[in-house]
C-alpha cells in the first residue's frame, strides 16, 4: 500500500495542484493508494489517532508531500519505506520560513533524518540538502515537481499583448521587490506596460508591514500596475496575456509560477543561478541583481525552447514510482 499525504491547502494554488496532480497520476497508473489527511504547522484538530492506528506492512510506502511535516515523528517507527518531498529548505537564509522566523518550529534537521529517501524538486534543491545535511546525501533523489499542465491549457490561446511584462511572484523580500521596482521603472520609460499580478489586494498588502505602503506608493509613481486577481481563472487569464515574465527570486527551488508562464507562451527572464538554469534557456538568463541585463533581456530576449516537459505530472510521477521501487 502507498500512503500519500498532500498539502493542507485549497485547490488552485501550487500546493493544491501538487496534491491533485499526484492523486490523478497515481489513479491513471492504477496504483492503489490511501490518502492521508494533511498535517502541517497550521493544522487544527489534527487526526493523530488516525495516523497512529494505521497498521502498515514492511512492503508499504509512506509518501509525505511536505517532508518537514510533524507526521514523520508519529509514523517513523511504523513498517514501510518513508519518503519525504522537499520543496523548500530552512537551511537557505532567504527561505520564507526563515524570514518569517518559523524555522525552529519545523525541526528540519531532525525530521529529514527520519526518512529513508528524500525527493528533491530540483538539482538546486538537492545541492542545498546535501550541503546542509551531508549525512543525508545518499538518501536524496532529484525527481522534479509534478505539474498538471491541463489546468493551463485553456489559456494558451489568449491573445498576447506584445508590450506587456509581468511579475507574477510575491511582492516580498525573498523575491527582491526593490529590484522589481527598479526594473519596472526602466521598462515603463522604454514603453512597456508592466504589471504585478497579485492574489492580495493592495490595501491588505500595504498593511502587512511598515515598509510595504511606501513601496506600493513608489510602484504607483513609476507606473507599475498592481493587478489584483480574485480567482485563479482571472490570474491565469491575465498571465496568459503577458509576452514576458520576469523573476528576481533569490529563494525558489523550483517556481511553478514561472513554469506555468512558460507553458502559456511567455518569454522567461530569470537569474543565472539557483534552479533557473535547469529549465530556462541560457539566452534568457541574466547575472543576478544586474538591472541592465534584465532590461536587455526583455528588450532583446530571443524566443527559445525551455525544457519544462520534465515537470509534466506523468513524467514526474513516473520518477516517484521508480524511486519507490529502488
Amino acid at each position: 500500500m502507498l500512503y500519500f499525504m498532500g498539502y493542507n491547502d485549497s485547490t488552485g494554488n501550487w500546493t493544491g495542484n501538487f496534491t491533485e496532480a499526484v492523486k490523478n497520476g497515481l489513479r491513471r497508473r492504477q496504483v492503489e493508494f490511501q490518502e492521508l489527511p494533511p498535517f502541517d504547522w497550521q493544522s487544527t484538530n489534527t487526526p493523530i489517532n488516525y495516523y497512529l492506528n494505521i497498521d502498515s506492512c514492511p512492503d508499504d510506502v509512506w509518501f509525505i508531500g511536505w517532508a518537514q511535516s510533524p507526521i514523520i515523528e508519529l509514523i517513523h517507527d511504523k513498517p514501510g519505506m518513508k519518503i519525504g518531498m522537499v520543496v523548500g529548505l530552512t537551511a537557505m537564509p532567504f527561505e520564507p520560513a526563515v524570514l518569517w522566523e518559523a524555522e525552529h518550529g519545523l525541526q528540519e534537521a531532525k525530521r529529514l533524518s527520519l526518512y529513508d529517501k528524500i525527493f528533491a524538486n530540483s538539482h538546486w534543491c538537492s545541492e542545498c540538502i546535501c550541503n546542509a545535511y551531508p549525512h543525508l546525501a545518499d538518501r536524496v533523489a532529484v525527481t522534479g515537481f509534478p505539474i498538471d499542465y491541463s489546468v493551463y491549457a485553456g489559456f494558451r490561446d489568449v491573445p498576447k499583448d506584445p508590450k506587456l511584462v509581468v511579475f507574477n511572484q510575491r511582492f516580498a523580500l525573498e523575491k527582491l521587490h526593490i529590484i522589481e521596482l527598479q526594473v519596472a521603472q526602466r521598462l515603463v520609460r522604454a514603453g512597456w506596460t508592466v504589471q504585478h499580478l497579485s492574489g492580495i489586494t493592495k490595501p491588505v498588502l500595504a498593511g502587512m508591514s511598515r515598509s510595504m505602503r511606501p513601496l506600493l506608493d513608489v510602484a504607483d509613481r513609476i507606473g507599475l500596475e498592481f493587478k489584483y486577481n480574485a480567482t485563479k481563472e482571472q490570474y491565469h487569464d491575465n498571465l496568459a496575456r503577458a509576452s514576458v515574465v520576469i523573476t528576481t527570486s533569490i529563494a525558489d527551488m523550483l517556481p511553478s509560477s514561472l513554469i506555468e508562464a512558460i507553458y502559456m507562451g511567455a518569454r522567461p527572464v530569470a537569474p543565472n543561478s539557483l534552479c533557473f538554469p535547469e529549465f530556462v534557456h541560457k539566452d534568457n538568463l541574466y547575472p543576478p541583481y544586474d538591472i541592465d541585463e534584465i532590461v536587455t533581456a526583455v528588450n532583446e530576449g530571443p524566443v527559445r525552447e525551455h525544457p519544462i516537459h520534465r515537470y509534466d505530472k506523468d513524467v514526474v510521477i513516473g520518477r516517484f514510482l521508480d524511486e519507490m521501487e529502488k
